[in-house]
């Protein structure tokens, strides 16, 4: 995991740009939150309206400078024409602001309902304040699997510079654009480009990307579940390249399906192979392949950067060695599945699940393909460590107390209309997490494998918009190994 050592908000779980640098002098947080719906509706009208029914006359958009209407209108819950309660409107207004914030476009959202003389028709206007679409963003970040296990070194020599320039909503069409140039740890060259909506019905999308890295040190095995590195300051160890196209169909409002092709290959310097001649399986220092990955999700989350209601499920499969190449050298397979759910049982407080599973069948036992826990995903407590194998299931549970409410201030920044309403909002939180990993393999040497592990502590979020989140949390694992530790994203 890459962190930008300028800041300590971070929009993914891979790098912070120095953009973030002037959202947080700006103290701008939340904003997927916030949008407030303003009702236009005398107290006699609403009597009125509750025992009838109203019907939609028009709905009008406001304040989309660049994206457009057929956009927004892709997340309409209603539509012009329709008959319904006062009840109805008010819940479809809302799940239609949580859609439109969860685009990433918009900043607020807010629904302006006018009634007419009989208050038997309303007029619904839907007015927007989009995000900033350009970030110039120079790199200045540290990488490492998350910050903390950076920070148990605070090895400077994983440090990377270089430009990221990503361009979101191009052409006002949600289409994204991003070009990366990396030197330092991890050098990184390449491109991507997605477009949601390719038809009319704005059903089918496609995204294209490239990537090429190389790195002076590599983790050429796992011992004590803990990564081995072997660094050489004059000479690149691992070099990978990565093609990928894919497809994307979105049935209805929640539904998505995605197909991708790469084309993946990766080599190792003999160094490393002599190190792990099992790196790569088969004794060899190279591995290249064609891999189909497929993923059917459904998300009907309130928000995507930090869920307090909702659902998201996800299933899919990924084929690594297609046998279409001459020299393909990679055949494994595997399953996986995501369930995460989150309510509100008591008025300010919020509680979220998340199990997650994978089932692999492991034909090239290399280590390059045993990763499992501690890399994107783990168990609290164990940020130290990682878990690898081939099948593994995990359960995280959060409670999260609202601490400080949904809120909005104003700074004076009065030519930057995109920064200038500061929200924001804090949470204390409970946790609890457990994991199982089976590794056949390489389990030897690592006594986390093959055993439950488990985790609990308690900790804060520091909700902020542009997809940021800051967390906090104290935990204690299986091993009663205690610790403080520090997160850029949501808990599940």
């Amino acid at each position: 995991m890459n962190l930008c050592v300028s800041s300590i908000f971070k929009r993914t779980q891979h790098f912070i740009p120095a953009r973030t640098l002037f959202l947080v002098l700006s103290f701008c947080i939340p904003s997927f939150l916030f949008a407030q719906s303003d009702d236009h509706i005398d107290a006699y009208k609403i009597s009125q309206l509750q025992s009838g029914k109203v019907i939609v006359d028009s709905i009008l958009v406001t304040g989309n400078k660049r994206t457009k209407e057929r956009i927004i209108f892709r997340e309409l819950t209603f539509s012009a024409g329709e008959a319904m309660t006062l009840k109805e409107l008010e819940q479809k207004t809302e799940r239609t602001r949580q859609n439109l914030i969860n685009t990433s476009l918009f900043n607020f959202v807010t629904f302006i309902k006018n009634f007419s003389a009989d208050s038997s028709r309303v007029t619904v206007i839907i007015d927007v304040k989009e995000r900033w679409y350009l970030w110039p963003s120079p790199i200045f970040e540290i990488q490492d699997r998350n910050f903390n296990s950076w920070w148990e070194t605070k090895d400077l020599f994983r440090i990377n510079y270089g430009m990221y320039l990503t361009m979101e909503n191009v052409r006002g069409r949600n289409e994204s654009a991003v070009l990366k140039f990396r030197k330092g740890y991890t050098e990184l060259y390449g491109f991507s480009y997605k477009i949601p909506y390719l038809n009319k019905k704005q059903t089918i999308g496609a995204n294209v990307s490239y990537s090429f890295l190389r790195n002076n040190e590599v983790a050429f095995s796992t011992y004590g579940n803990r990564l081995q590195f072997n660094r050489n300051y004059t000479k690149f160890l691992r070099k990978e390249k990565e093609v990928k196209l894919g497809l994307t169909y979105r049935n209805g409002l929640y539904n998505r399906h995605v197909l991708d092709l790469l084309y993946c290959e990766s080599s190792v310097a003999d160094t490393i192979k002599e190190l792990n001649k099992n790196y790569f399986g088969n004794n060899s220092d190279a591995a290249s392949y064609l891999s189909l990955q497929y993923r059917f999700r459904r998300d009907y989350r309130d928000a995507k950067i930090f869920p307090l209601r909702g659902y998201f499920y996800e299933c899919g499969f990924t084929k690594d060695g297609l046998n279409l190449l001459h020299n393909e050298n990679v055949d494994n397979f595997s399953v996986d599945a995501v369930v995460k759910n989150y309510w509100n049982p008591v008025k300010r407080t919020f509680v979220g699940t998340a199990l997650r599973m994978r089932y692999r069948m492991f034909n090239t036992t290399g280590y390059y393909f045993n990763k499992a826990l501690g890399y994107n995903d783990f168990v609290r407590g164990y940020e130290y460590y990682v878990v690898d194998g081939q099948t593994f299931v995990m359960f995280k549970t959060n409670i999260n107390f609202q601490l400080v409410k949904p809120r909005v201030i104003s700074v004076p920044i009065k030519r930057l209309e995109k920064f200038n309403k500061v929200p924001y909002a804090i949470y204390l939180s409970a946790h609890c997490d457990a994991a199982f990993v089976q590794d056949k393999v390489f389990y030897d040497d690592n006594p986390l494998a093959n055993s439950w592990i488990g985790g609990a502590g308690v900790g804060a979020s520091l909700v902020t918009y542009y997809d940021y989140v800051l967390r906090v949390e104290a935990s204690v694992n299986k091993m009663k190994q205690k610790g403080i530790f520090l997160h850029f994203a949501a808990p599940l």
